[in-house]
């Protein structure tokens, strides 16, 4: 959950930092007036001993406080928890024909609902989603306020993505185009495990105008998983850098073979990254990069390491013309494309491999070879 009462804190840090200003600017004062004999000894005493006190009274304050706090917080935490597992108790007693306590139910019971809803698949989740409507719960009316806090959205948004509620994807979407970052990458999120199918389009157009970093755009297109589809094709066709890069690594981590014709360009690609994004992409499908043989075997000589690296993983795929070239990428100067190449090997051809252990000019590949087949061993 996100914290609340923080403003209560801030204030009070406030408050200390400015008594404790006060309370030095006059003892500065106090001192300077008595070095210049200005002031009698004991008035100067009094302002370091009332100084003193006031630091001691502020300080005590804090721990005072803060012990309360947590004394508070705890006992607020158990009393919630042992509610919530209440009306957990009683909502999974309904999912099996038992009665329904009829709505407005408290927060706690919202939370059992969440966590259901989080649980379980088919029906069961559907019957529960559709218990959260009947409450009304005021997640969507908080995003749409001008009034709500950042922390209450932020509660708000991880609510709606846990509900699954398809019909909250309006009040999210304006959120992908907001200053802050953070609630921009909550909305992407929310919206991303809410989203219906058919809202993937409105989605993707959203996400391209979002400015998200490709980290929080890949992770998006993860959560939409057998969805992802319409989202994958529009970064790929009209998508930046970010977006590409998103889309190809998502690629071949969903599994898509049906945008294989979609990568494969890519390999021609100038940007390294996205190069290297597009062979791991092929990698991860198991799909040969037809018709671009010629930019794989080139991205060998890359001067990026990672280029080559990922280079090395593809070569399998290319048939005969794979070994004499893992053969030569074991004497590469960098040890992570040499253990990509004694590993490809090994699946492609093992003998090879053994006799790369035992005869290859390059003594690092002997080496690399040896120890793969160690460790397979």
């Amino acid at each position: 959950m996100w914290r609340r009462g923080e403003w209560i804190y801030a204030l009070l840090v406030f408050l200390a930092l400015l008594l404790e200003g006060a309370a030095l600017a006059y003892l500065g004062l106090v001192l300077t007036a008595r070095a210049f004999g200005a002031l009698p000894y004991g008035q100067a005493l009094g302002a370091l001993l009332l100084s003193v006190w006031l630091t001691a009274l502020v300080l005590g304050g804090f721990g005072v406080y803060i012990l309360l706090y947590h004394a508070y917080t705890e006992a607020k935490e158990g009393r919630e928890r042992a509610l919530r597992e209440a009306w957990l108790a009683r909502f999974t007693e309904a999912l099996f024909g038992g009665p329904l306590p009829p709505p407005p139910w408290p927060r706690p019971a919202l939370e059992a609902l969440l966590s259901l809803r989080e649980t379980l698949k088919g029906e069961m989740a559907e019957q529960v989603t559709n218990w959260l409507r009947q409450a009304r719960p005021p997640w969507e009316g908080l995003l749409r306020s001008r009034l709500a806090s950042r922390p209450a959205r932020l509660e708000a948004m991880d609510a709606l993505a846990q509900a699954r509620f398809p019909e909250a994807l309006p009040a999210l979407l304006p959120y992908l185009e907001h200053k802050d970052p953070v609630l921009r990458l909550a909305a992407a999120r929310a919206a991303a495990r809410l989203a219906a199918p058919e809202d993937a389009p409105l989605l993707g157009e959203a996400l391209l105008r979002s400015g998200l970093p490709r980290g929080g755009l890949l992770e998006i297109l993860l959560l939409l998983e057998d969805r992802a589809l319409p989202v994958l094709e529009a970064f790929l066709d009209r998508g930046g850098p970010r977006e590409r890069w998103a889309a190809l690594e998502a690629t071949g981590r969903l599994r898509r073979h049906d945008l294989v014709e979609k990568v494969l360009p890519f390999l021609a690609e100038t940007d390294p990254e996205l190069k290297a994004a597009a062979l791991r992409a092929l990698w991860r499908l198991g799909h040969p990069p037809s018709g671009y043989e010629g930019e794989v075997l080139a991205a060998l000589f890359a001067p990026q390491e990672f280029l080559r690296v990922q280079a090395v993983r593809v070569l399998p795929l290319l048939g005969n013309l794979a070994e004499k070239a893992l053969w030569n990428r074991l004497g590469d100067p960098s040890f992570y494309v040499r253990r990509a190449a004694a590993e490809a090997l090994k699946a492609l051809n093992p003998d090879l491999l053994a006799e790369a252990a035992r005869a290859h000019p390059d003594p690092y590949a002997r080496a690399m070879a040896r120890q793969v087949l160690e460790e397979a061993a």
